[in-house]
């Protein structure tokens, strides 16, 4: 069955996100002295929404599940597993670039080499991606927000006119349309995925 969407205007979207924190503000507080790493000042998501906003784009916040692979995401969110962007990220000699594949596509690494420029590249482990994004959680780096990178998509992902990705957290996404992912995040368009489709 078809979910009926509606878009929330940005006024409207800062007063939901301001009483929800009010509503979480006590809780917040009233938790224990000994469980000091749950407790922060801004959400995984911050980096990202502050992005979105400062270029007037119009985005959904999609609260979920806990998810830790795009697959299940798209199960958390009730939708096709090819409307979900995943997010990897490369090391190259030039620095780190993120490519956004569809939810059930693999990498090509030589085509990611050719687009590149460079046979230099291999994906960031994990303790380069806690180094270089901070702002997110382990696994759930967006293809925009936090430090500048160049940024690969995958041309699939054209084949709908909306993306969800995480949100920099692994139980929030943000559904934007594809076309304004391409323009914020400067993002160059490719042929990246393994011709033979396979799942996660």
């Amino acid at each position: 069955m078809a979910k009926l969407t509606t878009w929330m205007t940005l006024e409207e979207i800062e007063a939901m996100e301001m009483r929800m924190r009010q509503l979480l503000g006590p809780a917040q507080r009233s938790m224990p002295k000994s469980e000091p790493a749950l407790r922060f000042t801004r959400q995984p998501a911050d980096a990202l929404v502050d992005v979105l906003r400062r270029e007037h784009v119009s985005y959904e916040l999609l609260p979920h599940r806990h998810t830790e692979t795009a697959i299940a995401e798209a199960e958390a969110l009730e939708v096709e597993p090819d409307q979900v962007g995943k997010t990897l990220i490369l090391k190259t000699p030039s620095g780190y670039a993120r490519v956004v594949l569809r939810a059930g596509d693999r990498l090509d690494l030589e085509k990611a080499r050719r687009t590149l420029g460079t046979p230099d590249i291999e994906l960031a482990d994990e303790i380069e991606l806690v180094g270089a994004y901070p702002e997110f959680e382990l696994g759930a780096v967006p293809p925009i927000g936090g430090p500048f990178d160049r940024v690969l998509v995958d041309e699939r992902v054209f084949d709908h006119p909306f993306v969800v990705f995480e949100a920099g957290t692994h139980d929030e996404s943000i559904r934007l349309r594809t076309g304004e992912l391409l323009s914020i995040a400067e993002a160059e368009v490719a042929d990246l995925a393994e011709d033979d489709r396979r799942e996660e």
